[in-house]
C-alpha cells in the first residue's frame, strides 16, 4: 500500500465552502489529484479541548460552529461516516496522550474543506481535537505519533491557518497586510527547506504576535509537520492571504 499523504489546509472564512473563490477551486483540484484515501484522520482547529480528544463513533454529526452567515452556507450538508477501527488505531498511537470524547462532530474547519475535496462524503473521517494545554513541541510530537497511520492508508488532514488574527480582519480586503504576508512567506521558506524546528519555534519569527495572537489555528500545522517526513515531496497550494489578517497557504507532504 502506498503511504498516504499529510495535508495542512488553510480553511479561512466559512464562506470559502461555497460560491466561486480560489480556496474552493484549490480544494477541488487537490481532491482530484490525490484521489480517495482509505480514511482521513482530521485534526481541526475548531475542536479545542483541554487534553487531546478523539471521536470514537460510527458517525460524524455536522457542527455548524459559525454565526451570522447567509442561509446558503447552513444548507451545506456533509456527514461522512467514521471508523471505529481507525479511531482505535489513533488512540493506540497516541497512547496516554488522548482520550475518547464524542460530544463534538465534524466542524466547519473540516467539512468546509472536505465537502469540496470529496463532495460525495464517501471517505470515512476520524476527528481529533487540538489540545489547548499542549506546547508547540507537544503538537509536533503528536504528529509524529500519527505518522504511523499513513502506512495503513490514512491521510492526515490538519486544518487551521498559518496566519489567523480575527481582531484585524478586514472584510473589504482581498489581499493580506504586509506583516501577514511576510510571516506566511517565512514559514513557507522554513518548510520547503525542511527546517521544521524553526516553525515549531515560531516565537523567534518577526510579527508572530500579530500573526498568531492565539495558537489554536497554527497548532494543526505543527501536527502536520510532525506527521510529515523529510523524504516527502512538498506541494504548496492556495498560496495567498485574504481579509488582511488570514493566510490560506496550504501544504501537501507525500
Amino acid at each position: 500500500m502506498k503511504r498516504a499523504p499529510v495535508l495542512f489546509v488553510g480553511h479561512g472564512s466559512p464562506m470559502n465552502a461555497i460560491g466561486v473563490n480560489p480556496a474552493r477551486e484549490g480544494w477541488n483540484q487537490m481532491g482530484e489529484q490525490l484521489g480517495n484515501p482509505e480514511v482521513i484522520v482530521a485534526v481541526s482547529a475548531h475542536w479545542m479541548t483541554k487534553g487531546r480528544c478523539v471521536r470514537r463513533s460510527d458517525d460524524n454529526p455536522q457542527v455548524n460552529d459559525m454565526y451570522g452567515f447567509p442561509p446558503e452556507l447552513y444548507a451545506v450538508h456533509y456527514e461522512p461516516k467514521s471508523s471505529l477501527e481507525v479511531a482505535d488505531k489513533v488512540l493506540a498511537a497516541l497512547g496516554n496522550k488522548a482520550q475518547v470524547k464524542n460530544e463534538w462532530g465534524i466542524d466547519h474547519g473540516v467539512w468546509s474543506v472536505l465537502s469540496n475535496m470529496y463532495p460525495k462524503a464517501d471517505v470515512p473521517v476520524v476527528m481529533v481535537s487540538v489540545d489547548l494545554k499542549a506546547s508547540a513541541e507537544e503538537h509536533y510530537e503528536i504528529g509524529k505519533k500519527l505518522a504511523t497511520l499513513r502506512d495503513s492508508g490514512a491521510m492526515i488532514v490538519c486544518s487551521g491557518n498559518v496566519v489567523h488574527n480575527l481582531r484585524l480582519v478586514n472584510w473589504d480586503m482581498d489581499d493580506g497586510y504586509a506583516w501577514a504576508k511576510g510571516f506566511d512567506k517565512k514559514i513557507k521558506e522554513f518548510i520547503l527547506a525542511g527546517k521544521f524546528e524553526k516553525v515549531v519555534n515560531y516565537a523567534d519569527i518577526d510579527d508572530y504576535r500579530l500573526s498568531i495572537p492565539t495558537s489554536e489555528h497554527f497548532n494543526p500545522l505543527l501536527t502536520a509537520l510532525g506527521a510529515a517526513s523529510t523524504k516527502d515531496e512538498i506541494t504548496v497550494f492556495n498560496e495567498y492571504c485574504e481579509l488582511g489578517s488570514m493566510s490560506m497557504t496550504s501544504y501537501v507532504f507525500q
